[in-house]
């Protein structure tokens, strides 16, 4: 070969080796910057507190997640306010249970940064009462399955009565009224009033939500009007202090209605609980005058409105569904990760795995300490059937008092005398509070029947005030456990607490 080609030759060879070289190098300098980017934390926005513990467990240290509903709020009654919608939209993904927990994310569920975790997200097995649940077979060899007893209620509860608010009130009922006089009475029951006097505010109305913050007022202003047995009641914008006589089996007062039209009233109490005979409303001919539009209203602190459309859901309360959730957050953390980044990949994976076990764990825990309940005793009564996922596997009946005593226009005393039956008939142990102090409807219930109350409450939507997701399901099995004639093991369900926290360390 002649100088000149060889010359050439190495030329073009050189420049292919810096080509080539210079390619590398490039590649390996734009992955380094690629990979420097997508470690640049992301900005996440959880809901609800439960899910905001859940995405905090498993997302990326570097990663910020900011819980939208503080603990102290009921995320069925969330209003998004600026703030938050601020918070909502700006997020790199915004997780949640869905609207069938919290009402107000039905328009923000179709937006592409928004993530549902809840019961409508998570593939459930089908059970006829709520839209379907995990498969919990290896339950049912330590502990019997029981048969259902119908569709998750709308949740009415209120909280007891010595909690409330200055102008809170318990109850407002709208009637179709035609000029006349009608009367309104409240009875001891066992001896005794709910109450030894209640506020009421008769406002003329068709709209109760638009007449709230009125009657309110109202009911908080000191300028009242005091009437006793007898007393009449008419339409004004003052508060009425009805006072009853103790010394008489019930107390009557007479609504004067001035013209035909709706008429609202609001009282501090349900007014249910002060029937022991009759319907607390009548006409002039004796006959019960009954509400076309009703609102349970429990004051700051207590939810209400809580129709969830057919779908329980409370899955939460099964730790195999939280996995499931787990799953469905871990899968959408990934995804804003760049698949050349395995090592913030795996980092997720190693978070789930991390939080699977310990549920697994937990899962494990709660089938022990339930299989020291006898097993006629495995019964779980309160007002809601929110623990539905926790009974189908773990082997309860789950009783709603709602079954029986209806919504609030039904409880009569004849729904009240098939609730005291069904207590005797399944042998109940215990009645489990939502809330402390519970309603007088439950304590009424309690003294009748003999049934006692659980000494705690039992936390059916959500977190605690204190602790995290491990910590509401030791909370619950310890309550239900020790009322039920079991032993709970709490040291044990602590270590599972413990080990959570250190996952969002």
């Amino acid at each position: 070969m002649s100088i000149f080609k060889r010359l050439l030759t190495n030329k073009t060879s050189s420049s292919s080796s810096i080509i080539k070289n210079s390619a590398i190098a490039g590649t390996i300098i734009f992955s380094c910057f690629g990979q420097d980017v997508m470690a640049k934390g992301k900005s996440y926005v959880a809901v609800e507190p439960l899910v905001c513990d859940l995405v905090k467990s498993i997302a990326l240290p570097s990663d910020e997640v900011t819980c939208l509903v503080d603990r102290k709020q009921d995320v069925h009654d969330l209003k998004i306010n600026p703030r938050q919608a601020q918070l909502l939209n700006s997020a790199d993904k915004v997780f949640t249970l869905g609207k069938e927990m919290t009402p107000s994310m039905r328009n923000w569920e179709s937006k592409k940064n928004t993530v549902v975790v809840g019961v409508s997200a998570i593939d459930l097995d089908d059970h006829s009462d709520h839209g379907g649940h995990d498969d919990h077979a290896e339950h049912s060899a330590k502990v019997d399955d029981h048969s259902d007893h119908g569709v998750h209620d709308d949740h009415s509860e209120h909280g007891g009565h010595d909690d409330h608010a200055e102008g809170d009130f318990e109850w407002a009922g709208k009637f179709q009224l035609s000029k006349g006089s009608y009367k309104w009475s409240f009875e001891k029951v066992d001896g005794e009033y709910a109450d030894p006097a209640m506020k009421m505010v008769i406002l003329k109305s068709n709209d109760i939500e638009g007449s709230e913050d009125l009657a309110k007022e109202l009911l908080g202003s000191k300028d009242s009007i005091s009437r006793k047995n007898n007393g009449t009641l008419i339409a004004s914008n003052k508060a009425f202090i009805l006072n009853f006589d103790q010394r008489k089996e019930s107390t009557v007062f007479n609504v004067d209605i001035k013209e035909d039209g709706q008429y609202i009233f609001f009282t501090e109490h349900m007014p249910f609980e002060f029937e022991a005979t009759q319907h607390f409303f009548k006409d002039v001919l004796n006959s019960d005058v009954e509400p076309i539009a009703q609102v349970p209203d429990e004051g700051e602190g207590h939810h209400h409105h809580h129709d969830h459309g057919g779908l329980d859901p409370h899955v939460w309360h099964d730790p195999h569904n939280i996995i499931k959730m787990g799953d469905v957050i871990s899968k959408n953390l990934k995804k804003d990760i760049s698949v050349f980044n395995r090592g913030d990949r795996k980092l997720i994976n190693e978070r789930f795995e991390k939080a699977d076990s310990l549920l697994e764990g937990l899962d494990s825990w709660i089938v022990k300490q339930v299989s020291s309940i006898p097993e006629e005793n495995r019964v779980i009564v309160s007002k809601h059937k929110a623990m539905e996922y926790y009974g189908d596997a773990f082997g309860f009946e789950t009783v709603s008092l709602l079954d029986f005593l209806g919504d609030s226009s039904s409880l009569r005393p004849e729904n009240i005398s098939s609730t005291l039956n069904m207590l005797e008939e399944e042998n109940v142990k215990a009645i489990f509070p939502e809330q402390i102090p519970a309603s007088k409807l439950l304590k009424n219930l309690s003294r009748q029947s003999s049934v006692p109350l659980a000494s705690d409450q039992i936390f059916v939507d959500g977190l605690m005030m204190d602790g995290n997701t491990v910590s509401v399901a030791v909370h619950n099995t310890c309550t239900i456990v020790d009322s039920l004639g079991g032993s709970c093991d709490k040291e044990s369900g602590s270590n599972l607490e413990s080990e959570w926290y250190k996952l969002s360390d």
